[in-house]
Order: structure tokens, then sequence, then C-alpha cells
């Protein structure tokens, strides 16, 4: 229907409303307006520190997985000019992030799952934590009391963090 080249390197994508987030390798993320899906236009930016791998949104949040730089989180109320709210750099290279609630689950390369408390945006502290085996790539999905990490060339893991301090192994499937 439409395209826009950005101009990094596209790694992953959220949509929320009439937005694309896109969180653009070298050029950090880029926000592009898709009310009009054969014309996207971009309308915002923000160039993180480092590498930006993958975006989630929540509120008036872009939650970036930033290579060498961890957690970076970007205010988008006003997606013409976002600013840094707040950052939490990860041991490894966080690679992907996603956001329910209160918390930001981060899948950092050779750290594992790093479990950010978020509810305070200015100030993101680390809740918890669980070491995998293998490398936490290339994604982290939340759903209930459940993050699902991808873990380059061993499969998935299931890890229960229902008590975010504490994340424990619930399941696996090995590759």
């Amino acid at each position: 229907a439409g395209s826009y080249d950005t101009p990094g390197h596209a790694q992953g994508v959220a949509v929320s409303g009439n937005y694309a987030y896109v969180a653009d390798w070298e050029s950090g993320l880029q926000i592009i307006d898709v009310s009009n899906v054969a014309n996207p236009t971009p309308v915002g930016s923000y160039d993180t520190p480092s590498l930006a791998h993958r975006v989630a949104i929540f509120g008036n949040y872009a939650y970036v997985s930033n290579a060498g730089e961890g957690l970076q989180i970007i205010d988008v109320s006003n997606v013409v000019n976002p600013t840094l709210a707040g950052s939490y750099d990860t041991p490894s290279l966080a690679v992907s992030v996603a956001v329910s609630g209160n918390y930001a689950y981060v899948a950092d390369f050779d750290f594992g799952l790093q479990v950010i408390d978020v509810s305070n945006v200015i100030n993101p502290t680390l809740a918890g934590s669980y070491a995998i085996p293998g490398f936490a790539q290339p994604d982290v999905a939340v759903s209930g009391n459940y993050a699902y990490v991808a873990v380059d060339d061993v499969g998935l893991q299931i890890i229960d963090v229902s008590n975010v301090v504490n994340p424990t192994l619930a399941g696996f499937y090995e590759m």
C-alpha cells in the first residue's frame, strides 16, 4: 500500500494510532505518520546514543532497546519533538523490549532477561533478572505472567514473571 525508506536500517516497529515508531539502528527512533498508508511521512525522530534494535509503545512513551546503552525511554507525547524521559543501562546488549504494566522486559543478549521497573520513567530500576542459556535474541514478548524469550541457536524460553523480583523458568522449547 505504501512505504517509507528510513535513514538507517529499520530493525523493529511498533504502531500506535496514526504513527509507526521505527527502531532504526544507527538512526535511533524514527516516527512516521501512517494515517495515509499510500504516503507515509516522517514527523519526528530521536537520535539514541547507540544502535536501536526494537521498540515498544506504552502510553506516551517509546521504549527502545539500544545495544550498548540499554533501555531508552522516550517521551513521544509530542511526536514532532520526542524527548528522553529516562534510561537504564543493562549489563550487556539490549536487543529487544516488551512492556507490560509497570515493567519493561529486556532481552539482554548474554545476560538473559532483565525486568526493569518503569513506574518512574525518569528513574527506572532493575526489578529482577533471569539468566538463560545462550544469547537472548532477537525478541521478547510478554503475555500475562510469562515472558517468552527467543534464544539464538537454542529455541524458546518461557519465564514465569509473576514474581518480577525472582523470575523462574516455566518451560522451554529446544530447536
